[in-house]
């Protein structure tokens, strides 16, 4: 009788660390979507000449700031993500009692998650790089990186939700 309370305790704790994992990566990731809106809005903003391919403007110091808030969100999501969700090993470990779909679905998740947090980390880095200070005056167009970075912040939320999702049912079927 003491070992299946042990494991409803087990089971109930798996599951709030679980539910509270899911509101800080979602929650970050919406952070991080929203802000690198705001700093799409903040480098619009600026002086801005433009000769067909060629642009030149002013560096936004808001959009800056910004850039690196958004960029520093979606870099703490990812990271809980797969630390704190669910490691590797416990995936491969999980793979060998569950249905094979739902192995892959888990596997797949997990790469989805990774490629889309690490375009989402390259466009904001683009955003920010273009609105330091340091940087020349004229280049080549690349308007709207930061609202692109934003939205897959957006996308790396549903994608993060749907990996824990296949992490519960992975851990409940294998159990």
């Amino acid at each position: 009788m003491v070992e299946g309370e042990k494991e409803k305790k087990k089971g109930s704790c798996f599951s709030i660390v679980i539910v509270l994992c899911i509101i800080l990566v979602v929650g970050l990731d919406i952070v991080a979507g929203f802000v690198g809106l705001q700093a799409e809005a903040a480098q619009r903003e600026g002086k801005h000449v433009r000769v067909w391919l060629l642009e030149c403007k002013a560096p936004s110091q808001k959009a800056f700031q910004l850039g690196i808030a958004a960029l520093a969100c979606l870099v703490a999501a990812h990271i809980i993500a797969n630390l704190i969700g669910c490691s590797i090993s416990s995936i491969v470990r999980a793979l060998s009692g569950v249905p094979k779909i739902t192995g892959y679905f888990n596997l797949a998740c997990l790469g989805l998650t990774s490629i889309v947090g690490i375009v989402a980390a390259g466009a904001l880095t683009m955003g920010v790089w273009s609105n330091r200070e340091s940087r020349s005056k004229c280049g080549f167009t690349n308007r709207h990186i930061l609202s692109f970075g934003g939205k897959l912040c957006f996308l790396h939320a549903i994608v993060s939700f749907l990996f824990y999702l296949s992490h519960v049912i992975t851990k409940k079927s294998c159990c």
